[in-house]
């Protein structure tokens, strides 16, 4: 699972990478740098508009179905398992069609209370993939504005990570970014070879344990490396 993140980016940088039009990016909207967000909170996604244009914006961490009428699901949302989001009626229809990329510094996963930060060993931006739904409160409850939310997918994990949690953050690969945008590819199909992808990646992250820290702690202080207890020598 992944419910605590780190986004310190340039967000110019990002609009860059994926050919995002100025116009189509509101940096107003977008999360100041944090090493805690947590869900609930604006993080930024890279999505594909009905409009063919990709567009940069702030989203509410938590996916809301265009159906829900509340913005409070009865289970959490910040998640989605990648085996089951095309089948899961929360997910399906974004799994189908509205696909996203959530651009992190890192991710933290816990060890029982234990928490380590993984990243790639260049510290490049990790490329999470996502999916996105518009909701918008029942009209019955007053005029209400469209509100953007997202959710990250996860996968099995494996290897080094697998021994921290049994879950991780699905990556995109690079050469894959393309196709994980396009609205006009379903996304059946496509989440089994997003899968194979993703975990050659995650196989290559780096990873260490950090000193545990509250809802409200930020700052790179967070990702420093937890100081490993000295094992005295006889001689």
């Amino acid at each position: 699972m992944c419910r605590c993140f780190a986004a310190d980016l340039d967000w110019d940088a990002i609009a860059a990478r994926f050919d995002v039009d100025k116009d189509a990016t509101d940096p107003a909207a977008l999360p100041a740098p944090s090493y805690n967000l947590r869900p609930k909170r604006t993080i930024g996604i890279v999505a594909q508009g009905r409009d063919g244009r990709r567009h940069l914006a702030g989203a509410y961490w938590s996916l809301i179905p265009a159906w829900s009428a509340d913005k409070e699901l009865p289970y959490p949302t910040y998640n989605a398992r990648v085996e089951s989001a095309c089948v899961k009626p929360t997910f399906a229809e974004s799994a189908k069609s509205m696909r996203a990329i959530i651009p992190a510094t890192g991710y933290y996963e816990y060890h029982g209370h234990r928490p380590y930060y993984f990243h790639a060993p260049n510290d490049v931006p990790l490329l999470l993939a996502g999916l996105f739904s518009w909701w918008r409160a029942p009209q019955s409850q007053g005029p209400a504005p469209w509100l953007l939310t997202a959710t990250i997918l996860t996968c099995q994990a494996v290897d080094g990570p697998a021994a921290i949690h049994d879950r991780m953050p699905l990556l995109v690969p690079h050469d894959m970014t393309d196709i994980w945008l396009d609205r006009a590819v379903d996304g059946t199909a496509l989440m089994t070879n997003m899968q194979q992808g993703g975990i050659a990646l995650s196989r290559k992250l780096a990873f260490h344990e950090v000193a545990s820290f509250g809802p409200t702690g930020d700052g790179r202080t967070l990702i420093r490396p937890l100081p490993q207890p000295h094992t005295p020598s006889l001689f």
